[in-house]
């Protein structure tokens, strides 16, 4: 049997998600932002590459997200 969810309940859950996906990105953005200072003994290709995966999961992610959600 499949459940069946309130608007309320589905919207509390996606903002929940794209809550979860940016501060993931803001923490993934952070450790590049230190490997890049050489803070932490990693490559600093490294740390900028963990910049921009965390830029794309604050800024562009969560849109790709709403605009899946929107569709479906």
């Amino acid at each position: 049997m499949s459940k069946t969810f309130a608007p309320e309940e589905i919207a509390k859950a996606r903002f929940k998600r794209l809550t979860y996906v940016r501060f993931g990105g803001v923490v993934v953005a952070m450790v590049g932002a230190a490997i890049a200072a050489d803070k932490v003994a990693l490559p600093h290709w490294l740390g900028l590459l963990l910049i921009v995966i965390g830029l794309f999961d604050v800024l562009v992610f969560p849109r790709m997200l709403v605009r899946r959600w929107k569709k479906g």
